[in-house]
């Protein structure tokens, strides 16, 4: 006769790795409940070490142990299958829940830790669960010459490392801005409690420019100061090449010549001088049938006043301030360590490395513009991440090999 298997009858399967992940999941919400979100920065560095180490020797206990009916399941698809599911529905939680950075406990979402998803409580348990679930799972494995063992420890290892790293490297990673004035060197910054903090670290800004977009062209009324239609505004973009005519209310308005970097020669005239004071300036022709006038316009800046043209008693033609197309930043960077590098083109989103930094473009005075007299960097400390790279890395390479080996990988 078929006796049916109780529930927390060895060997645990479906049905009590729901429940004691469900049973985690829970208790997890009671500890954000009652003491708040979990503090990442308890494990900065060394405690982040210390945690990896006793990580590492529970995963090496699992493999001396793996006969043990705990370490059966706790490496078995059932436990593995709901701690996915767990993370799988906090995650979308998390992805339908406005995440910000401070709360107050005024529901039942935020007391749960919902717009805080990745430092509540529940998430933090089931991720390190998962993790060492993961581990135990890639060391019982016995190595084989075979490609389904190839893809799986590629698979697996990329997936623990990038888990491992980005996780217990959270706490040790630091942002900053640091503001630079051109000549000099920086090495002091402040921290979001506006503190002086020196760091490791100094920047040397040799030089800044800005390269910026032509500009448009709108006709505005002298009144309000609106750009017209008001409806609709129409921006006219200047074109250096074909000098293209246009039309508006009954008249032509045509681009005669352009300087993009102009200064003022006269009350009414502009002349080419690059230099950071300088700005664009347009000689434009407007004619209909009774007038036919030409004169030079611009948006002027902080040093120069603007121009304009008036086309009758109501309306005038304007440029637009220059938008900015880039900025780069010439920088030496020098380490404690006694490292040194240089770029003479640091861009947006083209970071330069140093050591565990990585330095960004981040901004500068939008009031000056072209004559900022600084240029502020963004500076992300992250001693980890090429751990998380190489754990990228290994993921691709064995997502790439199932691909090619296709249906036979398990051969």
């Amino acid at each position: 006769m078929y006796n049916k298997k109780r529930i927390w009858q060895i060997p645990w399967g479906y049905k009590e790795s729901i429940v004691i992940v469900l049973g985690i999941v829970l208790v997890g919400f009671m500890l954000q409940a009652t003491i708040g979100k979990f503090n990442f920065y308890l494990l900065s560095f060394p405690f982040n070490l210390y945690f990896g180490i006793l990580s590492l020797a529970f995963i090496v206990l699992s493999v001396s142990l793996k006969r043990k009916a705990f370490f059966i399941w706790f490496t078995s698809l059932s436990f593995s299958v709901s701690l996915i599911g767990a993370i799988t529905f906090l995650s979308i939680i998390m992805g339908l829940t406005k995440q910000v950075p401070i709360i107050d406990r005024a529901n039942i979402f935020t007391l749960l830790g919902f717009n805080q998803m990745t430092s509540s409580w529940a998430f933090v348990l089931i991720y390190f669960l998962l993790l060492l679930s993961l581990g135990s799972t890639i060391a019982k494995r016995k190595p084989r010459l075979t490609k389904q063992y190839l893809v799986f420890i590629l698979n697996h290892i990329g997936l623990w490392l990038i888990l491992f790293f980005a996780g217990l490297g959270y706490s040790d990673l630091n942002r900053y801005i640091m503001y630079v004035e051109i000549g000099e060197t920086q090495w002091r910054v402040y921290d979001k409690d506006s503190k002086v903090v020196e760091l490791p670290i100094a920047i040397q800004l040799n030089s800044f420019t800005i390269e910026e977009y032509i500009p448009k062209l709108a006709v505005i009324d002298k009144k309000t100061g609106e750009v017209l239609p008001k409806d609709k505004p129409i921006y006219f973009q200047i074109d250096t090449i074909s000098k293209e005519e246009f039309s508006f209310n009954g008249y032509k308005i045509r681009l005669k010549n352009y300087i993009h970097n102009a200064v003022r020669s006269s009350d009414s005239s502009y002349k080419e001088v690059p230099m950071k004071a300088s700005c664009p300036a347009a000689l434009v022709e407007i004619k209909n049938e009774n007038v036919l006038k030409s004169h030079w316009i611009s948006a002027g800046n902080k040093m120069q006043s603007p121009m304009f043209m008036d086309i009758d008693s109501n309306l005038a033609l304007v440029m637009t301030p220059s938008e900015p197309k880039s900025f780069i930043s010439n920088i030496e960077v020098y380490t404690q360590e006694g490292g040194y590098y240089k770029e003479e083109n640091l861009r947006v989103n083209h970071p330069l490395k140093a050591g565990s930094w990585r330095i960004y473009q981040y901004g500068y005075d939008n009031n000056m513009s072209k004559m900022s007299s600084y240029s502020s960097f963004e500076l992300v400390y992250d001693p980890w991440l090429n751990m998380v790279y190489v754990g990228i890395g290994l993921l691709a390479l064995g997502s790439l090999l199932l691909i090619i080996f296709g249906k036979n990988y398990k051969k």
